[in-house]
């Protein structure tokens, strides 16, 4: 008698292998803050990425008299495992000494949207410096992008 050898796998490695076929690789996405600003006749885009450390994120330049910091920290570090703590944003007047503050928005636990409308997040914005009356527009979203 003849016993043809068939090697037997145990049904935890099959139910296992046909769970990884079963799982698509999808990229995850992840939220990222998109903002518009207006300033002298000029519009301005930047886009800002998840923060661990709120003290690196630097300031950027918006036309010559206002700069804007956007803070967008991760819930990862309070224990979830993904999404958006906070976002801070400020806007600063430049001013011959130093930046000085002219706004501070804090954000407590967004939801970053697939497609939002730009201003999804902040609505329209409208700043005035407090020497010459130079308006300042901006309108932020907070969208999910994948990478």
């Amino acid at each position: 008698m003849i016993h043809a050898l068939t090697p037997r796998l145990s049904w935890s490695a099959l139910l296992g292998a046909l769970a990884l076929l079963a799982v698509p690789t999808l990229a995850l996405a992840s939220p990222q803050l998109q903002c518009t600003f207006d300033v002298n006749s000029e519009t301005h885009h930047t886009k800002h990425d998840l923060a661990s450390d709120p003290y690196t994120v630097a300031a950027v330049p918006i036309g010559n008299r206002f700069r804007f910091k956007a803070i967008v920290l991760s819930s990862a570090q309070s224990g979830a495992t993904s999404g958006v703590e906070s976002v801070n944003l400020y806007v600063y007047y430049n001013t011959r000494r130093q930046p000085m503050v002219m706004q501070h928005v804090q954000y407590l636990q967004p939801v970053a949207l697939r497609n939002p409308a730009p201003d999804a997040l902040t609505g329209r914005v409208a700043l005035y410096s407090p020497l010459l009356g130079k308006e300042l527009q901006y309108h932020c979203a907070l969208a999910e992008v994948a990478p």
